[in-house]
């Protein structure tokens, strides 16, 4: 619950006292211009009614604001309570949600943004506002605020009172994924994979002769007895994943609606929404994911494991979106100890700047295993009101052309890439590469 500190009230006449003091000027004119005094006692009554309470106002007005949830998933409601409280008798009658639609920029000064959120119910009862606010995206979200006007008790004065309802964090619903590509070559971290080197797993890979330090257990009585020598079962190892997802937000365009919910799309929505996915399957597998954002600056989120740690992949991921911002930047390049040795690289991208392929050409250099999901799902519209005509498909050639180059230099580099419009779920898009582990290049 938060208390913004009291501001000067400062009051100023409501509609009520202008009226009443027209209707007192109406009955003064014609008796100085035109000597009718009998229409003086008229405007007795008007004057009388604003001097007789013109004193009668509460003094401090204060709203306590309660948000009980700050933190929620995009397309649900918040619902914000305001209580107003005078240290005297006060009238609470007009109440206007103000979106927050201001926000400084530093080349251009105060520019209009659009608000992420969507007013669904404003009401008023005893004194106690209360707000329903639908969040229908991903994001860091200003609240705005809610105007409230007080009157005296005889609704001769105004005065107005912001709350200022704060922000809140939306999580992206994460994309239906149950699958996780494992590598050629695990870490050596205990976990549930079975890895291509002899441990203590539970996968069978063949039969040996016995040496010095074998459990007894793990003999092999059949095949003992028809060598005539000491057989021993060997079986894999088990080790855990380890995985980093990298979001490009160096572009975010809008892409086609999806029939079946309301949420809105961009490629930075899939690409987001498709890590929240992955995030969770690895985390549910027991394995290690980390995260990389590549925007104006890069961050990154060591990888770790359990329930904690996808709130931690979460909060990296609120600083791609506050308000509609974005800061803008060039991608140099990756540091080193973002990624851990071995790790399986999800690169979710549009493709479409340059430096995020130059990105993709070193990951693949220091030889991680590495997959490229492409979240471009539309080919670029005409000019807008203008007829298609042939220079406008040859445009639309070059573009294919230009989509066609790209993915041919990553294919030379061994990087597989796989097409995700968001709608479908992830494991579809990721089965073709779950036949064989991912092989990053050797050096």
């Amino acid at each position: 619950m938060t208390e913004p500190k009291p501001a000067p009230i400062v009051w100023r006449p409501s509609q009520r006292a202008a009226r009443l003091l027209t209707a007192a000027i109406c009955a003064v004119v014609p008796a100085v211009l035109f000597g009718a005094w009998w229409c003086v006692p008229l405007a007795a009554v008007p004057l009388l009614m604003l001097t007789a309470h013109a004193g009668v106002h509460p003094s401090r007005i204060r709203a306590q604001v309660d948000v009980p949830e700050r933190r929620c998933f995009e397309g649900e409601t918040l619902t914000a309570t305001i209580r107003l409280a005078a240290d005297s008798s006060a009238g609470w009658t007009r109440q206007e949600y103000l979106p927050p639609r201001i926000r400084d920029d530093p080349e251009y000064g105060e520019v209009p943004t659009p608000s992420g959120l969507e007013l669904e119910s404003l009401e008023l009862i005893d004194g106690v506002i209360t707000v329903k606010l639908l969040v229908p995206r991903w994001g860091r979200w200003s609240l705005g605020a809610v105007a409230i006007d007080v009157y005296d008790t005889a609704g001769l004065r105004l005065t107005s009172l912001h709350a200022e309802l704060g922000e809140v964090e939306a999580f992206p619903v994460p994309a239906q994924d149950e699958a996780t590509l494992a590598p050629m070559r695990f870490p050596d971290r205990f976990g549930e994979h079975s890895a291509r080197i002899p441990g203590e797993g539970v996968e069978f890979i063949q039969v040996r002769p016995y040496v010095f330090g074998d459990r007894q257990r793990r003999i092999n009585w059949s095949a003992t007895t028809r060598r005539r020598e000491l057989q021993v079962n060997t079986f894999e190892a088990e080790r855990a994943a380890e995985a980093v997802v990298v979001v490009d937000a160096l572009s975010d365009l809008p892409q086609p609606p999806d029939p079946d919910t309301l949420y809105p799309r961009s490629t930075l929505d899939t690409a987001v929404r498709g890590a929240a996915g992955l995030a969770q399957a690895y985390l549910k597998n027991h394995d290690r994911i980390g995260l990389v954002t590549l925007s104006g600056r890069v961050q990154w989120l060591a990888p770790g494991s359990g329930n904690a740690h996808l709130y931690r992949i979460a909060q990296t991921v609120m600083d791609l979106r506050k308000d509609f911002t974005f800061e803008p930047g060039l991608l140099s390049r990756l540091p080193t100890r973002v990624l851990p040795p071995g790790a399986v690289v999800y690169l979710f991208s549009p493709l479409l700047d340059h430096s995020v392929v130059e990105a993709i050409s070193e990951l693949a250099d220091r030889g991680h295993p590495l997959v490229v999901i492409d979240v471009l799902a539309h080919e670029p519209a005409p000019t807008t009101g203008a007829k298609p005509d042939h220079l406008d498909a040859l445009a639309l050639r070059l573009w294919r052309l230009d989509r066609q180059a790209v993915r041919f230099v990553l294919g030379e580099l061994g990087v597989p890439v796989v097409s995700w419009d968001g709608i479908e779920p992830l494991d579809l898009a990721l089965a073709p590469l779950q036949h064989a582990p991912l092989a990053g290049r050797t050096r």
